[in-house]
């Protein structure tokens, strides 16, 4: 019996079955990308993973047989891939590791895997941005977004400027990954806002930067990071900077929509110290803003015990001189807006956590 040639044959099915699963789960992948929230030696991803070798037999069927690389792909789908859209997590983890030196399918096992480290909970950024890193150099567009988006938020072991994260988002863009474009339009904002912002602090526009690029300023600068109790503040001895200060603190916000974080606000403090002359420190304060910022628009000088004085720039930033009942003191630059929406992120945050306990503790008991 003559055989329809309008119909497929069964390998031709099987065939078309994994790439259409494919195809679709690339699409879907956009979505859980979205979800997740320097230049790189020109070299392909290291034989040696966090999951140890490929095993013999994949490598060799991924050389040697197209029908074996097209079961192999199909489990690539069905362990790690279908999982990770299934937010079974550590179920996706367990399933990519053993593709993850695979010569065909490794970028793909290192991009899903880099997603499902990001949609942990806590994530494990460090390890999302090493297979991202991993998935990048084998050219796949999920990791070239996913590595972007590490560095700049200063997440990857290596440091990323805003060129290289602006090509891999490019990159990933191209190929079709819609949610780098979200990411792009932050590099396009900050390098318009340093260009417009009058606003100057150790000769940058401080609040234009991203987390990463005020971090590595800071350092230029003359000042050494502190250890931080709190994810979304960076700490800095500035004796280097101004020997009278005792510390320099940045508060960030992080937007919920892109994931990146921005300056809120940051600020010296000057702790009361013995041998030392407050009054002198607090004349010498008030002389260099007023020279630097003019007349208050709050408050006058010097400030009263427990009171404050503020400069209102035209950007809308505010900077404060305060001084408390004891002594200290503190000169303060904030962002109000994002001040105030990082006190909202962060209240919402606490409502997710305190829902999450009570849901552990209701089934628990």
């Amino acid at each position: 019996m003559k055989a329809n040639p309008q119909q497929p044959n069964s390998s031709a099915r099987r065939r078309s079955r994994v790439a259409m699963t494919a195809l679709m789960l690339t699409g879907c992948g956009v979505a859980v990308l979205a979800l997740a929230g320097s230049r790189y030696p020109e070299a392909t991803a290291p034989r040696a993973t966090l999951s140890g070798a490929i095993s013999a037999t994949l490598e060799a069927g991924a050389a040697a047989d197209p029908r074996q690389l097209e079961e192999q792909t199909t489990e690539l789908v069905a362990q790690c891939e279908r999982p990770l859209l299934s937010n079974a997590l550590d179920t996706a983890i367990k399933g990519c590791a053993a593709f993850l030196d695979h010569p065909s399918l490794g970028a793909r096992a290192h991009a899903a895997s880099s997603s499902a480290y990001m949609l942990m909970e806590p994530n494990e950024v460090k390890k999302s941005a090493v297979h991202a890193e991993a998935a990048t150099r084998l050219g796949n567009p999920a990791g070239k977004y996913l590595w972007a988006y590490h560095g700049l938020n200063g997440e990857s072991a290596v440091q990323m400027d805003a060129e290289t994260a602006r090509r891999h988002l490019e990159e990933a863009q191209a190929a079709g990954m819609p949610k780098a474009g979200k990411l792009l339009a932050v590099l396009d904002e900050s390098d318009a806002c340093q260009e417009a912002s009058q606003f100057r602090l150790l000769d940058r526009p401080a609040f234009c930067l991203l987390r990463p690029q005020l971090d590595r300023w800071l350092k230029t600068s003359g000042m050494a990071p502190r250890p931080s109790r709190q994810v979304w503040t960076d700490e800095y001895n500035p004796a280097a900077v101004l020997p009278d200060a005792s510390s320099f603190e940045v508060s960030y916000d992080r937007d919920p929509s892109s994931g990146m974080y921005y300056p809120a606000a940051m600020g010296y403090r000057f702790a009361a110290r013995e041998g030392r002359s407050t009054t002198e420190l607090l004349a010498r304060l008030c002389r260099s803003l007023s020279n630097k910022y003019g007349t208050p628009s709050r408050g006058t000088l010097p400030p009263a015990p427990g009171s404050g004085t503020a400069w209102q720039m035209v950007e809308g930033l505010q900077i404060e001189l305060l001084r408390d009942a004891a002594g200290e003191l503190r000169v303060r630059y904030q962002h109000p807006k994002r001040v105030q929406a990082a006190l909202a992120h962060a209240e919402a945050l606490q409502t997710q956590r305190d829902e999450k306990r009570a849901e552990l503790t209701r089934r628990a008991l």
